[in-house]
């Protein structure tokens, strides 16, 4: 983990960078839909994907383990399709998971969580490179939080990479994204919202104790 990493974040705004290690990479995926846009009537085709492809239905509210199937316009000529499981929410603290980082009164405040996702490409469309920084939000019940991304030589215990190039069809990948929690609030769900301003799907359920990494790579185990 590098020493002395400082964390520090602009009061009242959301989370898209930190310490520069934030995802930027805003061409990957599409920008989040206005919430005035919102509809719940919803054809679950909303994006043109293959014949073979069923999207999960907007507004479908999902158990952490479940599979939703979703369509994102990667650039204005690409629509990519993942299958999306977010697996477990892990809350977690500055003083157990962030030794060493310098971290502000105003960071110190928020609550980190860490969310591990598996996703596997189920398009036509190689998503090499990809990250979710645009696709996959965490609620609080009044804001929305843009995940966070580190190294693993920052943050062993949850480094986040792009997805590996190539990516395409069938490939699946594991992924895990750090999410930055206002005070006294609470991660409630994890939401990706459909193209056009679609309702949301979204995944929530009991949280889990962060894992521990180990560097014998011996199977991971879980902090009490």
């Amino acid at each position: 983990m590098l020493r002395g990493t400082r964390l520090v974040i602009a009061a009242g705004l959301a989370l898209t960078a930190l310490a520069g290690c934030g995802s930027d990479d805003g061409d990957d995926a599409e920008e989040r839909p206005s919430p005035s846009e919102a509809t719940s009537a919803a054809p679950a085709t909303y994006l043109p994907v293959p014949e073979d492809v069923t999207l999960t239905e907007p507004g479908t509210a999902l158990a952490l383990g479940e599979e939703g199937v979703v369509a994102f316009q990667r650039r204005q000529d690409e629509v990519g399709v993942l299958a999306v499981t977010v697996e477990r929410i892990e809350r977690t603290s500055f003083q157990k998971s962030f030794k060493g980082w310098n971290v502000d009164d105003v960071t110190a405040a928020r609550t980190p969580y860490f969310v591990r996702v598996r996703v596997a490409n189920a398009g036509d469309v190689d998503l090499g490179g990809l990250r979710l920084d645009n696709v996959l939000w965490a609620e609080d019940g009044t804001t929305l939080e843009a995940p966070n991304y580190y190294t693993a030589e920052q943050l062993p215990v949850c480094s986040g990479d792009p997805l590996p190039a190539p990516f395409a069809e069938g490939a699946t990948a594991e992924l895990c994204q750090v999410y930055f929690i206002a005070p006294t609030r609470e991660l409630e769900r994890v939401s990706f919202t459909p193209f056009g301003g679609l309702d949301a799907i979204s995944w929530s359920g009991e949280l889990s104790p962060v894992k521990k990494v180990k560097k014998n790579k011996e199977k991971d185990e879980e902090t009490p």
